[in-house]
């Protein structure tokens, strides 16, 4: 009889396997599950030496994966100044927030913001322009970041920096908002366009970006986390976020990863491209060229992903469409592919060259694709390469499909094995906003509902890169609720979803994106030891007091990292 090193008793242990099981008691060695059943079986593997944890009926369950997050960035960003919610509701509280950095900032060092709603109600639908901040940051240059990442605001002082001036064209996959004069206002859209200001902003330390990985791991163990896919780090982001996305974090991962310092287990997206510009000849170039670290153990370090952004965000109309956006009348979109004079049929082939390129390298594709044309293509291109190449099962996925995708687009998904990688906390404060955008449709928006009856694996992520972090349990109640934080509705209460598929999204079906499945995400024997002890049942409380669930316990490969 084996002799366990731990054994975990008197718990409502909900495991996660394919029946949803719930057990009493778990018995570990060696960071590895060995039994699972109840207390009378598990004590059968104590022994003098064995540790006893006495969860006095408590849940516990498997611990998280974030399937999504941009994790060394949230880290950094958080120390950069907030121009977000709840501190920042108006223009007035921008200026007072700007005012108050440029208090603690040396002369003429830059000022960099983070979390940055555009839209004031005092402004009347427009953007926040550079002339509304000037006054307040005078001779220091200014970006801050909006809270979706795909936009900021500079001042007047950072597009002089820059040399942008009404004479600089729109980069290729961006663009940047002009008065009726032509004048750039100062509000840039896209990497390809905040990469123009980003070049000229000082970078973060190697010694700074390590701290902050180790920072953010010690977060999401405290949020029940074991690990994560930190979605978009790679030689095209080598600026963005002052360096935070860039090359160097995945090298920086690889290093903790090696002196065994890593508390969560990490997945690596790598993110082709020069300045924030994608391409498939320069995917090709980086796929040839760049070192890729080797690696050594998976369970805790692996890059086996390239990402792939087919368009933007519908919310700032960089969302590729089907239709007119109901708020704007004439504007589909586009993707973030080709250049400005590429076709949407153009487009779509560069998306498909690229998905082919990254499965015949051996790389599984993460395609972040929100507006339904986005969906609609990003499935057409890879129904084609898995038709092309039935042999190779990489598991390509498609990020936010689940915002504005179709239900005819989440059939044809799950027929062909197409997961969904999802962000369902972003329901609770998009929903009306993507009314005003799409319309009435938009009452329906991240519909998690149709794609789980088709049979479409839904893969649960935070999509965190700057603010209040948006754990599992908040996910799982807006999930289980559709109920708006901003108005209190609920908004097509069919859609929602049992807590039982909700917590499958950020367990199970999180490390099955990562091919996993088979030593993560449930409480089974033979897999890992990844655990998480919560305060209250969230399987039996009121649907609105699931995101208030506190951690009491993370453990890790048998190890416990946190403990309240």
């Amino acid at each position: 009889m084996l002799i366990a090193d731990t054994i975990i008793i008197n718990g409502k242990v909900a495991t996660v396997d394919r029946a949803f099981s719930f057990k009493e008691a778990i018995a570990i060695k060696n960071g590895w599950i060995i039994d699972v059943g109840t207390n009378a079986e598990i004590k059968r593997y104590k022994g003098p030496g064995t540790k006893v944890i006495d969860l006095e009926g408590k849940l516990i369950l498997p611990a998280a994966h974030d399937a999504h997050i941009h994790a060394v960035c949230f880290a950094l960003n958080n120390l950069c100044c907030n121009c977000g919610a709840p501190a920042v509701n108006s223009l007035e509280d921008l200026k007072r927030v700007l005012s108050e950095e440029v208090k603690r900032l040396k002369p003429g060092e830059w000022i960099r913001g983070v979390n940055l709603n555009p839209h004031f109600p005092e402004l009347q639908g427009r953007h926040v322009t550079r002339w509304d901040i000037d006054s307040v940051t005078g001779d220091h240059p200014a970006i801050i970041q909006d809270w979706t990442a795909h936009g900021a605001l500079v001042n007047s002082k950072a597009l002089e920096i820059s040399g942008i001036n009404r004479d600089t064209p729109d980069p290729d996959g961006g663009k940047l908002l002009r008065d009726e004069s032509g004048e750039p206002t100062g509000y840039l859209q896209e990497a390809a366009a905040t990469f123009l200001v980003y070049k000229y902003v000082p970078l973060w330390t190697d010694e700074e970006i390590s701290a902050a990985i180790m920072r953010v791991q010690s977060l999401l163990n405290s949020e029940g986390y074991s690990g994560y896919t930190e979605s978009t780090l790679g030689p095209a982001n080598n600026l963005r976020e002052y360096g935070a996305a860039g090359e160097r974090s995945i090298f920086l991962y690889k290093k903790l990863a090696d002196e065994g310092r890593l508390s969560a287990r990490v997945s690596i997206g790598f993110y082709s491209g020069v300045d924030g510009v994608q391409s498939y000849e320069r995917l090709k170039h980086d796929l040839d060229t760049f070192s890729f670290p080797e690696i050594r153990d998976p369970l805790w370090f692996d890059l086996k992903t390239v990402k792939i952004f087919c368009d933007g965000v519908h919310l700032f109309h960089t969302g590729w469409m089907l239709n007119d956006y109901y708020d704007a009348p004439g504007n589909r979109g586009r993707s973030c592919l080709g250049d400005a004079k590429a076709s949407d049929e153009e487009q779509a082939e560069e998306l498909s060259k690229m998905i082919e390129l990254a499965h015949c390298r051996g790389f599984q594709a993460g395609i972040h694709a929100i507006g339904d044309r986005a969906v609609e293509e990003t499935i057409k291109a890879i129904i084609a390469v898995k038709e092309k190449f039935p042999q190779n099962d990489l598991r390509h996925y498609i990020i936010h499909a689940e915002s504005l995708g179709w239900p005819h687009q989440a059939k044809r998904a799950a027929r062909y094995k197409i997961p969904y990688s999802v962000q369902p906390a972003f329901a609770a404060h998009e929903i009306e906003p993507t009314i005003g955008c799409i319309g009435p449709r938009g009452e329906r928006c991240f519909d998690l509902r149709t794609p789980l009856d088709e049979g479409v694996v839904l893969c649960g992520g935070s999509d965190a890169i700057a603010g209040n972090f948006p754990h599992w349990r908040l996910a799982v109640q807006s999930a289980v609720t559709r109920r708006s934080l901003l108005t209190g509705k609920v908004y097509s209460p069919e859609l929602r979803i049992s807590v039982a598929e909700a917590v499958r999204m950020f367990t199970i079906n999180a490390v099955w994106q990562e091919r996993m499945e088979d030593k993560r995400g449930s409480i089974e024997p033979g897999k890992v030891a990844d655990f998480q002890v919560l305060d209250r049942d969230i399987f039996t409380v009121p649907a609105e007091e699931i995101g208030g669930a506190k951690v009491l316990m993370t453990m890790v490969g048998g190890k416990t990292v946190f403990e309240k």
